[in-house]
Order: structure tokens, then sequence, then C-alpha cells
């Protein structure tokens, strides 16, 4: 999404993007995502993700607050993939959680959406654009990647079956993401 709103920002800067398990942009796709993940996630994964929320709220330690987001995250992971090649608790890219960061990031993503900025913005994208979305992703791919067209008529999507959120992290996807990558470079 960052990607996005930067290429739309600077589209002499960039020449080609690759949007990996977009978000949405819409309350319509949001909506979509949450029913998905509802479902994925379980009555148990959902007393859990509650409990974890109640906790946040209430906590005014920082660092706690950074854990408690990593511990969401863990949880989200674990409805949000196929088959990792590493745990849902496993961070991935090593990097800490950053709550102020991303509560502050995705607040201000919804508001540029409620201000009609985002994704009408999206039209000065010059740059060619491949969505790689997993096949069992909650995100809704394709009401996105449908959204997005409107606005970013070059936009190539993929879809990859028994793949999640993450496909670089995915068992059965990640060598087909990474192929798929390499090989939309080449050609771009």
């Amino acid at each position: 999404m960052l990607g996005l709103s930067f290429a739309a920002r600077y589209p002499r800067d960039v020449s080609a993007l690759v949007l990996v398990g977009c978000g949405t942009f819409d309350e319509h796709s949001r909506s979509l995502y949450r029913r998905s993940l509802d479902q994925l996630l379980g009555e148990a994964g959902r007393r859990r993700i509650a409990a974890l929320q109640s906790r946040l709220t209430i906590e005014s330690n920082a660092a706690e607050r950074d854990a408690l987001l990593g511990e969401l995250g863990a949880v989200y992971m674990g409805a949000e993939s196929y088959e990792l090649l590493d745990g849902p608790s496993e961070s991935a890219d090593g990097l800490p959680a950053d709550e102020p960061g991303h509560r502050e990031t995705w607040e201000d993503a919804l508001r540029l959406q409620r201000e009609g900025i985002e994704p009408e913005a999206f039209r000065a994208v010059a740059a060619r654009v491949l969505m790689i979305h997993g096949a069992v992703d909650p995100h809704p791919g394709e009401a996105t990647r449908d959204l997005l067209r409107r606005f970013i008529p070059q936009l190539e999507y993929l879809e990859l079956d028994r793949c999640g959120h993450e496909p670089w992290r995915e068992r059965h996807a990640r060598d087909r993401f990474v192929e798929s990558v390499r090989e939309w470079l080449r050609r771009t």
C-alpha cells in the first residue's frame, strides 16, 4: 500500500512496482476481508485476538504495546497463511513490532481513503504494476485488483495456489513467487 502511495506521488521515480498481499482500499473489500479472516480464525482465534486487543487498549508501556502488537500479528499470520516455512510466531524479517508506527500508518491510509485521495491518486502511477496474491489470503485479491484496475489499467494480477498473505514464506508458493517476480522484472 505504501508502495502505491509513493509511486503515485513520485511517478517518475518508479518504473516497476510489485504489490504482494496488497491491503484494501475501500470498506467493501475490508468487510470481505473481515468476514474471511473471522472464519479462518475460528472461535479460539477470535477470543485470543479480543484478549490481546483488550490488553492493548489499557497498556501504556511502549515496549509492552509493541510486544502485544507482535502477538496479534502472529495470531493473524497463523490464520492468513497456508503453510509457512517458519512458524507464524517467527518474525520472518527480524524487525521488531512498532505499535505507534503501525497505528499511525493505518490511520493515515484510512484517512486518505475517507477523504477520497486514495485510490484516486493512483491514476498518476506510470509504472508497470504486478499484484501477486495468495489464493488463501483472506485479503480479497480479486476485489482489490478490480478496484485498483479502475485507476491503474496497466496492473497485472497473479494468484498463487496454496499460498497465504506472505508468499515468500509459504512452503508451496515460495519458488513460484520468486520466479514469477524475476520473470516479470526481466520483461519490465
